[in-house]
């Protein structure tokens, strides 16, 4: 999701343009819903994501146990 969100956030500099994808799609315009996300957001959730994969990692090492 990440490698989705980077391109579009880049967008929002030249927002006066439409997305290169619009005309393809036929809806000139057209804003994805990915561009709004804030960027505290999106890096809150990258943060919680990586925590979630070291606590995995660790509980399946056996690290940390009683």
């Amino acid at each position: 999701m990440l490698a989705r969100w980077i391109p579009l956030y880049r967008d929002r500099a030249t927002a006066g343009t439409a997305p290169a994808n619009a005309a393809a799609q036929g809806a000139e315009g057209a804003v994805p819903a990915e561009r709004h996300f804030p960027l505290a957001v999106v890096l809150a959730h990258g943060l919680l994501a990586v925590v979630t994969l070291i606590l995995v990692l660790l509980t399946a090492l056996g690290i940390g146990g009683s």
